[in-house]
């Protein structure tokens, strides 16, 4: 061989030893992978779980894992598996907490978050914290992590109240019921809406949806394809995650890339957040992309049920607080700690995405109707302990206002000793006569309205006298058979009874607006039955029309078919308020076929279309607004989206959108100087597209999760509401009417009018300034004030309380900052507060009672 040929071949050689050598070094660097377990007592804990952990983690020393258990389960894994529990709890304590062990979602029902109010989310951290805290006493909550896509905007602000200083963006093999988008690289600054930020790990912008399944991302096992595509993108120190669901039995996750390190989150973050730099991400609520079943029964049952609880209960903790306060009682604690446990149960993430599976005989949905009945009992129970007397007499009325702001509003109460020989009068505590209106409830009870002006977070009295002449509150009734013309002081409606009672013109008079778009129909039910291969709309058929026209408010109620299925509407439209009520019952007498097409047949679960998922041929309530939509503005837990999306509709599972709507949706103008608000009584999904005008979802049939067949049955039965208004959103305060909508104006008899007839625990002036809670704790009072708007908030509250201090907490109670306040020249407290955009502060009145 010449000398020159050996000199090439021995280049060449080097050449690929070089070659080789950074193959292997880039190969060879090292990835994190995130294991643990996802579950709990009601979802799936089996008995032998915490000795097979101990075990495990003993005989695998590299193994560390992250827990996402139902705090729950201790209670009864503590009873059921004593010994090996005992076992499990010391190993935590003096090895586990080190590294080995970390609790990383300590929620107690493990709510998918954005579809419950932000105070359900804050208690879920709150009694799950302490219980966790009840069996592991040195547990620390660093870092947020789930397996289940359980995130919501304002997470960063209610984490960093608890202590935390992480959270994980990404669900990696659990998918089903959505994921977050997919962006930037090791870490971002997750910016919530107030401006908080927290260091959190995203779904990397590389981290693709997985093509052999319809619930994983690239990353759930770390395969050499994913960690591949995270070297070539930038990012440096790549972490996958799967929680396990408790009662799998393999043992540590299998990590297809090596070396691959096993880390609990804290740790992971601690090892790396020095040595990137972190991308700001202003995380919006539509970066969060659901994929439920929206529209189906049941589903729609039990969210319609946790919206009430959790009306019910913020209810009945504000009124508690003002019976204990006046009355010097108790804090009824262990009563209503029983009823947060129940609600918050029936937001566990299984009761929404799988509601129709159970063991025993007893479906999620099932458990949900008991937990929050359980609720409803002890709200009740505990609003009753204030409102009413002991039944003596229906003479005297007290009306319940739990916002900070005064209101005056249409009160309803029940007539039980009703005589239909006398007429009813309402009289205020100053001896004005109010106005009031008498009629029949849906279940046929006798009910009585007036409108009741009362102070904010307070009450009112009133006096009720009974006259034996004509019964002038009684509503005036007609049946109409053609277009009819409604006129209130807000606005002239035409109803037409030919085109199935439908609103085929709304015109705003005081702002001079035409709402209703040319040859449309407006409250028109219209889905696609795919039996039937057609849509079919309630304004195909002539319905019957009734109006009721009242002092106070004017009722329209509808009685229609729908595909061979009754259905009645109720409209009102009220003397003194600009907001609109509806309400719908279909009453289902077949077993239709609803939604885009029949996968009764071919339904595969890792087939990425799905009827399901298509809105537009879902059963709707339409509401085409004329000259609205430019702009779109929707609520979520302690924010408010301003939408990006061209539209609402998708159909697979790889184009999943935020289309929900939590209590309201505004469309705007352009100029965004008018507006409609749309409310719901549950959270649900909306439709809007640029050629169907913004509809409600009301129903679908057919096929969803898992290849269950959701039917309909019996009847379906929601609340909805529009709000026509000047200017945005913010000007029009829609977030206080959808709060005055949801904690109505409490009224109750009473046995005689008390000393104190008329009392307000503050004064506020600012709607957007909104009280989430109210409560004692031993005798100190917690208030919780939520800056409703975009913009940072400075005022005065005036309280009428004596206290020895004031103080700023975080959410887990403790001391933030000591507020000063002064004593005005009425023994009012002055206190100043600042709050910045869509961010709350929770304050501690020390020993608070009244003057």
């Amino acid at each position: 061989m010449s000398t020159r040929k050996f000199n090439r071949n021995l280049s060449i050689s080097i050449l690929i030893l070089v070659l080789l050598i950074i193959k292997i070094n880039m190969y060879g660097q090292t990835a994190w992978f995130a294991d643990g377990y996802h579950g709990g007592v009601y979802g799936h804990y089996p008995d032998w779980q915490a000795k097979f952990m101990y075990e495990n983690l003993k005989k695998n020393p590299d193994w560390n894992i992250n827990l996402e258990i139902e705090p729950e389960t201790w209670d009864t894994v503590s009873l059921n598996d004593e010994d090996n529990f005992r076992t499990f709890q010391d190993f935590f304590e003096k090895e586990g907490r080190f590294g080995r062990i970390e609790f990383v979602n300590p929620t107690y029902g493990q709510p998918f978050c954005y579809n419950i109010s932000g105070e359900s989310i804050i208690r879920h951290f709150y009694f799950g914290i302490d219980k966790i805290l009840e069996y592991f006493p040195k547990a620390s909550f660093t870092s947020y992590s789930s397996e289940e896509p359980c995130f919501t905007s304002s997470l960063p602000q209610i984490l960093k109240g608890f202590g935390y200083k992480y959270a994980v963006l990404k669900n990696p093999n659990t998918c089903w019921g959505g994921y977050t988008t997919n962006f930037g690289k090791d870490l971002v600054n997750w910016i919530g809406p107030d401006g908080t930020t927290l260091i959190t790990v995203p779904r990397y912008g590389c981290e693709d949806l997985s093509n052999e399944s319809t619930w994983q991302t690239n990353s759930w096992t770390n395969s050499n394809e994913f960690i591949k595509l995270c070297f070539e993108n930038g990012i440096k120190y790549p972490v996958g995650m799967c929680f396990q669901d408790a009662g799998w039995d393999g043992g540590p996750w299998f990590n297809e890339y090596q070396p691959s390190n096993y880390i609990a989150w804290t740790d992971y973050f601690e090892l790396v957040k020095n040595k990137v730099n972190p991308q700001d991400w202003h995380f919006s609520q539509e970066d969060i992309k659901p994929g439920l079943v929206w529209g189906a029964q049941v589903l729609q049952e039990v969210a319609k049920d946790v919206r009430e609880s959790e009306n019910n209960l913020i209810l009945a903790e504000k009124i508690t607080t003002f019976d204990c306060l006046l009355n010097r009682k108790e804090w009824p604690k262990k009563l209503l700690n029983e009823a947060w446990r129940n609600l918050l149960l029936s937001q566990h993430h299984d009761c929404w995405i799988i509601p129709f599976y159970g063991a025993d005989g007893i479906s999620w949905a099932d458990k949900a109707k008991n937990w929050t009945n359980s609720t409803d009992s002890i709200a009740k129970i505990s609003i009753d302990s204030f409102l009413k007397g002991e039944g003596k007499n229906q003479n005297s009325i007290k009306v319940c206002n739990t916002l900070g702001s005064h209101r005056t509003e249409n009160v309803t109460v029940l007539l039980n000793d009703f005589d239909p020989n006398f007429d009813y009068s309402v009289y205020n505590c100053e001896g004005e006569e109010v106005s009031t209106q008498l009629g029949k409830n849906s279940q046929g009870e006798m009910e009585l309205h007036f409108i009741a002006k009362v102070p904010p977070m307070g009450y009112t009295t009133f006096s009720l006298n009974r006259n034996k002449h004509r019964l002038s509150s009684y509503p005036i009734s007609k049946r109409i058979d053609k277009p009819i013309v409604i006129n209130t002081d807000y606005y002239s409606v035409t109803i037409n009874p030919r085109k199935g009672g439908t609103i085929t013109r709304l015109f705003d008079k005081q702002n001079q607006r035409e709402l209703v778009d040319d040859n449309k129909e407006l409250n028109n039910l219209v889905g696609y039955f795919y039996n039937e291969d057609r849509f079919i709309k309630g304004s195909d058929r002539p319905a019957k029309v009734d109006v009721h026209e009242g002092e106070i408010f004017t009722k329209i109620r509808i009685e229609n078919k729908l595909g061979g299925n009754d259905y009645l509407q109720w409209i009102t439209f009220y003397k003194n308020n600009h907001l609109i009520d509806f309400e719908l019952e279909i009453i289902w007498n077949t077993q239709p076929g609803i939604g885009a097409y029949d996968q009764n047949d071919n339904y595969n679960a890792k087939d990425r279309n799905k009827a399901f998922y298509n809105e537009h041929y879902k059963l709707h309530v339409q509401f085409p607004f004329k000259k609205l939509g430019k702009k779109i503005f929707k609520n979520a837990p302690f924010d408010v989206c301003e939408s990006q999306l061209n539209n609402t509709l998708f159909s697979s599972w790889d184009s999943l959108k935020h289309n929900v709507i939590l209590n309201w949706v505004d469309v705007e103008n352009s100029d965004m100087n008018y507006g409609v608000a749309l409310f719901s009584d549950h959270t649900t999904s909306y439709l809007n597209t640029k050629e169907l005008p913004l509809g409600l979802t009301v129903q679908y049939a057919g096929k969803g999760l898992w290849g269950h067949y959701y039917d309909v049955k019996g009847v379906t039965n929601i609340r909805y509401a529009v709000l026509p208004h000047m200017n945005n959103w913010e000007n029009a305060c829609v977030e206080f009417i959808s709060n005055a909508w949801n904690e109505r104006l409490v009224g109750g008899f009473i046995d005689s009018i008390p000393k104190e007839k008329s009392y307000s625990l503050f004064e506020n002036s600012d709607k957007n300034l909104h009280v989430t809670s109210l409560f004692l704790e031993d005798k100190d009072m917690i208030v919780r004030v939520y800056n409703t708007s975009s913009n940072k908030i400075k005022k005065e509250i005036k309280w009428n309380l004596k206290v020895d201090s004031i103080d700023s907490v975080n959410l887990d109670g403790s001391f933030l900052s000591k507020l000063e306040y002064k004593i005005n020249d009425k023994e009012q407290i002055i206190l100043p507060i600042s709050i910045p955009q869509f961010g709350f502060q929770t304050i501690k009145l020390k020993n608070a009672r009244t003057r």
